[in-house]
């Protein structure tokens, strides 16, 4: 070997060790988002949370907040943060220091979105006089009029972008005043712009995208109504974020689709478990809403999988449950279909009461329980009751207070009075919160230690009352290094005023379902409901409604506790782009979809691609499911230029099932995986060539059905799966058999 060859493979070799940097990066999917803690006390009471967290979710991103009043990290300690969204006037100790953080923030090539500027402060307008304002506008590609205008009845809008603005709500009226800032030349764009008295050199731009991030006017992103607590989007808050955050290179993890389906889950929390139900010709016989429910609804849908979570204090003989509860739990819960989660022992509504682990707190109270854990003689409501009622709208911090409040009674003692009641094979797969749903960071640790998902909260509505992707909670909540997930949808609770009225209200879901498929899929359809519906008839066929609506569409059935594990998922998936248009995926968990967005004319390079199962395009994204036997799965795209079918291929892949498929394995002529999934089987597969194929699926038992199916030059194999036993897992092998004539 000569040393020509030696020098050249060294170059070579430097030369990849330069170039493999700019692939080789894990791509940041945090915003860091800041907040006043004294103004907000937690950061899910801020804005942020309840209205811009959603669509940020959707795109892919992960929100960490960071209190203002805390010494603010570092750009080079977040490497892991995309950029810095900062709303509305921020009130920090030392403003002149964070105007230098923010640009250094800038300097760092992160992005930074702001919403509102930064107020009217003595100390923000003594830095505008050091012109320390304005450098810090010019970095984020602004200059600044040094001006304010409160006074904007001779303010006109003179351009408007229909695609950024009167997204929900049209920008109009009376105008909010606003801060002189215009876009400067070459750095941005302005999708609103104001006018004062007709004249161009009063021009401002009020909602801006520039290359480093994006600028957006206090009272131009939405709009509120305080006394009706209405909301809507002056802003699309969904194209606004792609372009400040420039997301567009990124893949999105996405937790709404599963197989190239919508996934569909249910869960059931025990409230009104021993309820007698009104219904004919049940009523009068001593029958429980429980037992309703398990005949009407759990029993007429094998198909769909439920979660029932009892609370233990209605079925523990020693508390407030009797022979017959148990045995109803106990049938409910060994059906097939039904995964076991437990929803506390004494329910609390209030769990901030109880953060702090003092069970005497709760004595003043005790009087209004029945079998209190310490007797009173009086049940007098007492002004510190009233207190406690007006400020929380609870009477009591809980339901039952048989025993003193103990968090490992309330939890790990739920599940296993749970679990006793079990078949062999069964244990608790989720922990469903009760009352406020907004459980301390312990209480959800010790969820997480004892290998349980938890979920419920957010409360998603998006109807005719609640007209705005505001109302659309966004994943779920981190506090204390603890993620809480939320439930998709709200509960049939907020239909009907806490179970007071209009008892059929929650047939109004289907609205909500429907409006957050199209025109863009952002929440899978969650059936989430409480044992006392099974009390009305109405309720019961509201229930209804909603899973005949969810049988009749295309759907992947999952256990609740499946969807909170792919929730975890997206929180601790690492994305690494190693190519052109190539990605490893990992640390996904139980998340199997990776969404592409304005991706009509892309699709998946099999060639170049490890661990994808298949591909599907939908409202001009591009869905991509991966295989969960894979751990670190390498998704790569080239061009596709046939925009009205699935692309064809030379290595078969999934279109859709409504059953998870993974393990999948392609030889020439075949390829099989396995399946899992409630109710028949149904899937359908591009494949290489048309002609004759055999599918052979071999169940648990070493049962083997075969069917032989035809396939026309679309390419597209469809067939089912008729073992219809939830939780087993089949052996699919497909066979290519010859062409047809």
């Amino acid at each position: 070997m000569n040393k020509r060859f030696l020098f050249s493979c060294w170059l070579l070799f430097l030369l990849a060790a330069q170039i493999q940097p700019l692939y080789a990066q894990t791509i940041p999917r945090t915003v860091l988002a800041l907040y006043d803690g004294k103004g907000v006390s937690e950061p899910r009471f801020s804005v942020i949370h309840r209205l811009v967290e959603m669509p940020l979710n959707h795109l892919g991103l992960v929100v960490r907040y960071h209190d203002v009043n805390e010494p603010l990290p570092s750009p080079d300690s977040i490497p892991e943060v995309r950029g810095v969204l900062v709303w509305e006037a921020v009130q920090t100790q030392d403003p002149g220091n964070f105007i230098a953080w923010a640009g250094e923030i800038l300097d760092s090539g992160k992005r930074l979105i702001m919403v509102g500027g930064f107020g009217a402060e003595e100390d923000f307008e003594q830095l505008s006089r050091e012109n320390l304002i304005d450098r810090f506008w010019n970095k984020l590609g602004l200059r600044s009029g040094n001006d304010w205008v409160p006074f904007t009845y001779k303010s006109r809008v003179v351009f408007r972008e229909p695609r950024m603005v009167d997204f929900e709500r049209r920008v109009g009226g009376v105008l909010p005043g606003y801060e002189r800032l215009r876009v400067a030349e070459g750095q941005g764009f302005s999708y609103l712009t104001v006018r004062q008295d007709g004249d161009p050199a009063t021009d401002s731009d009020l909602v801006v995208i520039t290359s480093n991030g994006g600028w957006i006017a206090s009272g131009y992103a939405y709009f509120h109504n305080e006394s009706t607590d209405t909301v809507q989007w002056y802003v699309n808050p969904f194209e606004f974020f792609r372009q400040a955050l420039a997301t567009d290179d990124l893949p999105k993890p996405d937790t709404t689709t599963l197989a190239g389906k919508r996934i569909f889950f249910s869960h059931i929390d025990g409230d009104g478990w021993n309820n007698l139900t009104e219904i004919y010709p049940y009523r009068n016989r001593g029958i429980l809403s429980s037992e309703i429910v398990k005949q009407e609804i759990i029993e007429a849908y094998p198909e769909l999988p439920v979660t029932v979570a009892p609370i233990a204090g209605d079925l523990d003989p020693a508390w407030f449950g009797s022979r017959k509860s148990l045995q109803v739990a106990r049938e409910i819960l060994a059906l097939p279909q039904v995964e076991a989660g437990a929803h506390t022992y004494s329910h609390p509504f209030d769990w901030g009461f109880f953060a702090d682990g003092d069970p005497d707190k709760e004595k003043p109270f005790l009087k209004l329980y029945s079998r209190p854990w310490q007797g009173s003689a009086s049940r007098k409501i007492s002004k510190t009751d009233n207190a406690y009622y007006e400020k929380t709208g609870y009477v009591t911090p809980r339901a039952y207070a048989v025993k003193p409040f103990d968090l490992e009674l309330e939890i790990e003692g739920a599940i296993n009075f749970v679990n006793s009641l079990l078949p062999q094979g069964k244990t608790v797969q989720v922990f469903q919160w009760s009352g406020d749903t907004n459980p301390f960071p312990a209480a959800i640790e010790l969820t997480r230690k004892l290998g349980v998902r938890n979920i419920n909260g957010g409360d998603t509505r998006l109807d005719r009352k609640y007209p705005s992707y505001g109302w659309v909670s966004p994943l779920g909540q981190m506090t204390g290094g603890q993620l809480q997930v939320y439930a998709s949808n709200s509960n049939e609770n907020t239909y009907t005023d806490q179970w007071s009225e209009q008892f059929f209200g929650y047939r109004h879901l289907i609205r909500t379902l429907n409006n957050t498929e199209t025109p863009v899929r952002i929440k899978p359809v969650g059936v989430y409901y409480h044992m006392y519906s099974g009390q009305k008839l109405s309720s019961l066929n509201a229930v209804r409604a909603n899973l005949d609506y969810a049988r009749s569409q295309p759907i992947i059935p999952v256990t609740t506790s499946h969807y909170a594990a792919i929730v975890d998922g997206f929180y601790t998936t690492q994305i690494e782009r190693t190519g052109e248009q190539r990605w490893r995926i990992s640390n996904r968990q139980a998340l199997q979809t990776l969404r592409f967005d304005r991706a009509l004319f892309s699709a998946v390079d099999f060639d170049r691609s490890h661990g994808v199962v298949g591909q599907y395009h939908y409202q001009g994204s591009l869905y991509v499911t991966l295989d969960r036997s894979v751990p670190d799965a390498v998704v790569a795209l080239h061009d596709y230029g046939d925009s009205d079918k699935e692309p064809h291929s030379s290595f078969p892949y999934l279109i859709g099932s409504n059953w998870r498929v993974w393990g999948v394995q392609r030889k020439s002529g075949s390829f099989n995986f396995e399946a899992q999934g409630f109710g028949e089987g149904r899937m359908i597969w591009q494949v290489p060539q048309a002609g004759e194929y055999v599918v052979s699926v071999t169940a648990g038992s070493g049962e083997i059905r075969q069917q032989t199916v035809t396939v026309s030059n679309e390419r597209q194999l469809q067939f089912t799966v008729d073992f219809k036993v939830p939780h087993q897992t089949v052996q699919i092998h497909v066979d290519y058999r010859r062409e047809t004539v």
